[in-house]
């Protein structure tokens, strides 16, 4: 019934003061009546699907009783008579939540045929279910009968009416002198008597009716005795005062006493009322703060005997939001002396009031957390709090500072001594407390405090929402946490603080992550509260924390960090950031915090892509030479942390960070020699091969004498890791074997002993150790390889290389340009390439026909062909020089050798040799 009234009452308050602006008080008047009857109608819909909904209940279970019941069930049911008008199905079923003496009125029928049949014991037999309390019991009937009858409605109508008109009344007759101003007092405080009188000899016999029209007589005793001490003076303040203490007193023992949340909710209406209904326009507003505490006295009184949340509620929008509007030109620092204690006081008011109101909850509801109230008073009252500090330099901070200590200090308080019903609230005023202590820091640097107060405010919801299993709270909540960082990105291009870190931006933005952060832990820690829709709300608050924890964090450093060490302190700090949640993810248990932490590898390979798109010339610039070893480092404690959790890691997550390094140390390599020393290209691009060939050796080489990571992944290593590595040599070599002329400035050029050679023969030696170790590191994989074309591409590789061996050794001694035209056009290349080629002809056939491998012996013969070919081809139109005639002899010579040194090897099954 409480919920009902201030509902009720709620809507009266709100049409009155949209249609006060526009219509003065006639406005009032017609503006609060609509009001009333919206909720009134809203509020008749509800008990209609409540009603439908435990009719339906109770033909289920009469069907499912003897058998008696069910003939009886399947009889058509009378015909009812309509009722009488609309006002008989008004009857509220908030009189199923009144305990108190009442004495039930037989139902009323408009025909005989509505009269119901005689009803028949049914036969004994065990529940099925556990009987309601004996008060809805001893209610339900009650309920029942007053359904058809309207007359709570129309009196609270008409009391409502009559209060408005008393007020009106007032002010007319003060306005025009149409009576004497005693008179006019004296009549309305007898009118207001004569209410509570009447009300009070017919608490027994209507109960309902006695309690409104006894709120509707202190609601009038407020006005008059309001108007005589400020408006007419006829009273001194403090006998006023003293009035209003005895009224407000005499209502609370009558509301107590009387179990009558009405009688309470109707006299406090009025009572906040009074003072703009029977304004003119003059009065202190301090004497206007001084009544509120009183009432707000009264209601404290009450609710440390009754939980009536309703009454709790009327108050607090009352106090704050209906007396801001009333009296918020005072909430200026030029009223700080006199308005302020006066808010102080209201915010002690209602933060104790939610409080006893836990205390008096029946035993299995006792503690129950009022969240409008707990949340909802510290966030109004430091809105208040700002107007009246605007022009206090870190005023605003100073209070955020004292409310938070505040809040933690009471928490400390219920931790220590409150029973365990009302740890929740403890709980509640450590976020509170932690939230503004926090919060004091941004504001003492910047003006930022809207956005971070609604994010603190949304995780304060989606908690209380959380515990208390309450969809609308977590929903406004999770509305509030995304709008919150919306709104302070709006505000992003305000100027901030000088100071590094403590400035209102970088302190909000991490108040805006934090929120979003901890209540996605909420969601993890209660997730058997979470309905269907809140499936995927976990992980969209850890990604939207997470992103202002990054973004932020990223914002800062570029806005306060000199260039010198700017990607430095990139890379630091997300290595640092991801290293934390590797870290809080073994201690927590939180399986989210693995995506940041396992996404510290992509992001080093995306801050690296990053430093070749922005156009840095190398990778350890700007302080990254030890921020990339920090990565690293972090990534591989990262790794083994997740061990125990992920024994099965993608092999990736081993081999990607070799791949990475190789390219940084191959870039970093390549740049310091290239910018130190001009002229060193060769010596600078032999680290693109050495570094990959090298890191690739190591794993092949003594890769299990590290015993972890490498020996204990050594599959891993072996066959993602140092596979790739080794491929890129090979790219490399042929690569640069077939554009580089290999100039060793400032070294004399020599063959093998120049810095392009000796990077080729490392390439080609990982290449062979990589081969030769690979059937006991790797069985599988080598099982499945064509081992006869690699050892063939190994050989061409060779070829490959000793050529070009050749070609630059003829570049450095002979003059001869190294260019594609320039060496084909040479008759020294010819000659030199003819004889090279016929005695490696002559190696390979040797060796052949020792192996007796025929396949390999016809790869001789056919490169022996080639040159063959050439000799009668090309250099038979100019065997007149001196290379060709070189060329001539020696290949006669060889085809001689190899004639007797190497037959050709018998096929497989023949005996002797061809």
């Amino acid at each position: 019934m409480t919920t009902g009234i201030v509902a009720a009452v709620a809507g009266m308050l709100v049409g009155g003061l949209l249609g006060g602006p526009r219509s003065g008080f006639s406005g009032v008047l017609w503006g609060g009546c609509l009001g009333y009857l919206l909720f009134a109608i809203f509020q008749l819909r509800q008990r209609l699907d409540e009603m439908q909904q435990n009719l339906e209940t109770l033909q289920k279970r009469y069907r499912e009783g003897s058998p008696e019941k069910q003939r009886e069930a399947a009889r058509p049911e009378p015909v009812r008579a309509p009722a009488d008008s609309i006002i008989d199905l008004v009857e509220p079923a908030e009189e199923l939540f009144i305990s108190g003496r009442k004495e039930p009125r037989p139902p009323r029928f408009t025909s005989p045929a509505c009269a119901p049949p005689p009803e028949t014991p049914p036969p004994a037999r065990a529940p099925k279910a556990p009987s309601p309390p004996p008060a809805a019991q001893a209610a339900a009937p009650q309920w029942l009968a007053n359904l058809v009858s309207g007359e709570n409605l129309l009196v609270k109508l008409g009391v409502v009416i009559l209060f408005f008109g008393v007020s009106f009344l007032v002010k007319y007759a003060a306005q025009h002198g149409l009576f004497p101003l005693e008179l006019r007092l004296a009549a309305a405080a007898l009118g207001g008597l004569a209410l509570l009188s009447v009300g009070w000899r017919l608490r027994n016999e209507r109960p309902v009716y006695a309690q409104v029209i006894q709120g509707g007589g202190v609601g009038i005793l407020y006005l008059t005795t309001f108007a005589a001490m400020r408006l007419y003076h006829l009273i001194p303040t403090a006998a006023g005062f003293a009035l209003l203490v005895v009224i407000c007193t005499l209502a609370a023992a009558l509301a107590v006493l009387q179990e009558a949340p009405p009688l309470a909710v109707l006299g406090s209406a009025g009572g906040f009322l009074a003072p703009e209904l029977a304004s003119i326009g003059s009065g202190s507003h301090v004497m206007l703060f001084s009544y509120y505490a009183l009432l707000n006295a009264g209601i404290i009184g009450i609710a440390r005997f009754r939980a009536w949340r309703g009454l709790n509620l009327l108050g607090f929008l009352c106090t704050f939001l209906v007396g801001a509007s009333w009296g918020g030109r005072y909430y200026r620092p030029d009223y700080f002396a006199t308005v302020e204690p006066f808010l102080v006081l209201f915010f002690l008011c209602y933060t104790a009031v939610p409080l006893l109101f836990a205390r008096r909850q029946p035993e299995g509801a006792r503690g129950q957390l009022d969240a409008t109230l707990v949340f909802g008073t510290p966030i109004v009252a430091f809105l208040l709090q700002a107007g009246l500090v605007q022009r206090y330099q870190y005023g605003l901070a100073w209070s955020a500072l004292a409310l938070g200590l505040f809040y933690l200090g009471l928490a400390t308080v219920l931790f220590r001594k409150a029973p365990p019903a009302l740890r929740l609230f403890a709980e509640a005023f450590l976020a509170l407390g932690t939230v503004f202590a926090t919060l004091a820091i941004p504001l003492a640097f910047d003006g930022r405090w809207t956005a971070a107060a609604w994010s603190a405010e949304g995780a304060g919801l989606a908690w209380a929402g959380l515990r208390q299993e309450r969809r609308l709270a977590r929903g406004f909540g999770y509305l509030l946490l995304i709008g919150s960082g919306i709104a302070f990105l709006g505000e992003a291009g305000r100027p901030t603080g000088a100071w590094p870190v403590l400035n209102g931006f970088y302190c909000g933005s991490l108040l805006v992550s934090g929120s979003a952060l901890v209540t996605a832990r909420f969601l993890h820690r209660h997730g058997d509260r979470r309905a269907s829709w809140e499936t995927g709300m976990e992980a969209l608050l850890f990604a939207w924390g997470m992103a202002w924890w990054l973004g932020s964090g990223l914002h800062e450093i570029a806005g306060h960090t000199i260039p010198a060490w700017e990607n430095g302190a990139y890379l630091a700090f997300i290595a640092l950031s991801c290293g934390g949640c590797g870290r809080l993810r073994s201690r927590l248990g939180w399986p989210l915090l693995d995506w940041p932490a396992l996404g510290l590898l992509p992001a080093m390979a995306a801050f690296a892509g990053y430093l070749l798109m922005m156009g840095e010339s190398h990778p350890f610039g700007q302080g990254c030479y030890l921020a990339w070893p920090l990565a690293f480092a972090v990534w591989y404690a990262i790794l083994r942390g997740d061990e125990d959790r992920h024994p099965r890691l993608p092999a990736i997550a081993h081999a990607a960070p070799l791949w990475l390094m190789a390219g940084l140390l191959a870039w970093e390599i390549d740049w310091r020699i290239g910018s130190r020393l001009m002229g060193l290209g060769t010596w600078a691009m032999t680290a693109w091969g050495v570094v990959p060939a090298l890191l690739a050796l190591l794993i092949v080489r003594h890769g299990k004498r590290i015993s972890w990571p490498v020996a204990r992944h050594y599959p891993a290593y072996f066959g993602w890791g140092s596979g790739p590595l080794v491929l890129f040599g090979w790219l490399w070599l042929v690569c640069a074997n077939l554009t580089q002329a290999g100039d060793p400035w400032p070294l004399p050029y020599l063959p093998l002993l120049n810095p392009l050679d000796a990077a080729t023969l490392l390439v080609l030696v990982t290449l062979a150790g990589w081969y030769l170790r690979m059937p006991s590191a790797l069985p599988a994989l080598a099982a499945e390889l064509p081992h006869r074309e690699l050892r063939a591409a190994f050989g061409a590789t060779v070829f490959l290389w000793l050529n070009a061996l050749l070609l630059r050794t003829i570049h450095h001694w002979g003059g001869v340009a190294f260019t594609p035209q320039a060496l084909f056009a040479s008759r020294l290349v010819q000659s030199a390439i003819a004889i090279f080629w016929s005695l490696a002809a002559l190696a390979i056939m040797t060796t052949a026909t020792r192996r007796a491998s025929r396949p390999f012996w016809l790869a001789g013969a056919t490169l022996l062909g080639a040159v063959v070919a050439k000799l009668f081809l090309v250099d038979l139109a100019n065997h007149g020089t001196v290379e060709r005639i070189v060329s001539f002899v020696a290949v006669g010579i060889l085809l001689l050798v190899i004639g007797w040194f190497s037959p050709v090897p018998p096929r497989r099954g023949e005996g002797g040799a061809a």
